[in-house]
């Protein structure tokens, strides 16, 4: 009875030993699985960065050729619309029009207007 309790006992040691085992392999696979993908970022983020740098690069370069030129240019205006006096009646005209079309009222009778006036209705 001693040896099958000294057998039982030998076999219990060595199911926890070999679960150690197993533990410690799964630790270390997945240690590597990490290391790999950590491995893998760190070079894309490299990549990343070169890029980066190659473009900024490039960009400083094209930004010190390029050179701005301002041009001076004088502005004539032929017929004035409005001033203390009115002096263009077109101008009034297409400025009537054009207020009387956004407030949606009739333009009839507005200055400018080229609708022909009917002498009588047509049947």
């Amino acid at each position: 009875m001693a040896a099958a309790l000294a057998a039982c006992a030998a076999g219990i040691g060595g199911f926890l030993y070999g679960i150690g085992v197993g533990v410690a392999q799964e630790q270390a696979a997945q240690k590597r699985a990490d290391d790999a993908r950590d491995a893998a970022t760190k070079k894309l983020q490299e990549q990343m960065d070169a890029s980066s740098e190659r473009h900024q690069t490039k960009e400083y370069a094209r930004q010190s050729d390029v050179r701005e030129i301002y041009h001076e240019s004088q502005k004539i205006v032929d017929r004035p619309v409005y001033r203390n006096v009115c002096v263009d009646a077109d101008g009034v005209g297409l400025l009537d029009r054009a207020a009387t079309t956004a407030n949606s009222d009739d333009l009839w009778g507005i200055s400018g207007d080229t609708r022909p006036i009917a002498d009588r209705p047509t049947d």
